[in-house]
């Protein structure tokens, strides 16, 4: 049997531009197998991103995966300018950064050919050597799973309308609480099941993907294929794992370096990056010290 090849996928735009730097030095020291990293990116974004290519990385502008009717465009009487993207043509909801990104994730699977796609944003950072094994037992990939989870709380109400609106996005019945979360800092698809997980979207629309997820207010990818999985494959090709394979730093005052190593210390053995969200104002320099004594020790 041949041995799977695998892709970490990481969408970006210019305001993370430093932390994605980081996450790729800290790639390139930690993976242990070999593999091909994908950075995501806005044509507008393009160039200042396309320096980090090289043997295992590629920048890919939206030009390559997104429809050319979808543009972008600053968002209306926003003092930050931030992009917007949209449509003259076709029926869809603006859609925010947050919004293309997940679509750049789901669209990745027809323009790449490795077995196993890692979605790892420029939040992350890998402390630990790994290899492809934390990703895949022999034929059957890792599937972050987490039962009983999404709760009628109101601290929930996003993941509650996330679910089921990936039942409905799908053809399932709607879901019941408490139901399964399959979002978290890193999560791996199997290539050949997004492309399923695609394929079966488009058929029950009747319309592309872009077209199709445009007409939701919000969604999450991640929500998407693990009920596509469990709900529509019945398990198949994956085994299901409730560790995160980062630990996250959803919120909070920005980390120093004795706050950071403090945080740290809780690592666990199914731990090999931690992801500190950039808006908590932690600063790359406090990780890059992190990460150089990491990869001293």
């Amino acid at each position: 049997m041949s041995r799977k090849q695998l892709a970490f996928i990481t969408p970006s735009y210019a305001g993370d531009h430093q932390r994605c730097l980081l996450l790729c030095e800290s790639l390139d020291r930690m993976a242990q197998d070999d593999f091909c990293h994908y950075v995501l990116v806005a044509d507008h974004d393009f160039a200042l991103f396309k320096p980090l290519q090289g043997p295992r990385r590629q920048v890919i502008p939206d030009s390559a995966l997104l429809p050319s009717w979808l543009k972008p465009f600053r968002r209306p009487f926003d003092s930050k300018q931030r992009w917007m993207w949209g449509s003259l043509t076709h029926p869809v909801w603006p859609m925010s950064g947050w919004h293309v990104q997940q679509l750049r994730k789901m669209l990745i699977a027809r323009h790449i050919d490795q077995d196993i796609l890692v979605m790892c944003d420029s939040d992350s950072v890998f402390v630990r050597p790994f290899g492809i094994d934390r990703f895949c037992h022999d034929k059957l990939v890792r599937l972050y799973t987490l039962e009983n989870a999404i709760t009628p709380a109101p601290h929930l109400r996003h993941h509650i309308t996330w679910c089921r609106q990936a039942a409905s996005i799908l053809g399932l019945p709607a879901p019941w609480f408490p139901a399964t979360d399959y979002i978290n800092n890193m999560v791996s698809w199997s290539r050949h099941h997004a492309l399923l997980m695609l394929d079966h979207i488009e058929s029950l629309s009747g319309r592309d993907l872009v077209s199709t997820m445009g007409r939701w207010r919000t969604f999450s990818e991640y929500q998407i294929y693990g009920a596509f999985v469990d709900g529509v494959l019945k398990h198949e090709g994956h085994f299901a794992d409730p560790n995160p394979l980062a630990l996250s730093y959803w919120g909070g005052e920005a980390l120093d370096s004795q706050s950071l190593q403090s945080f740290t210390a809780t690592l666990q053995p199914h731990h090999c990056a931690i992801g500190i969200q950039s808006f908590t104002g932690t600063t790359t320099e406090v990780l890059r010290r992190y990460l150089e004594e990491a990869s001293a020790r």
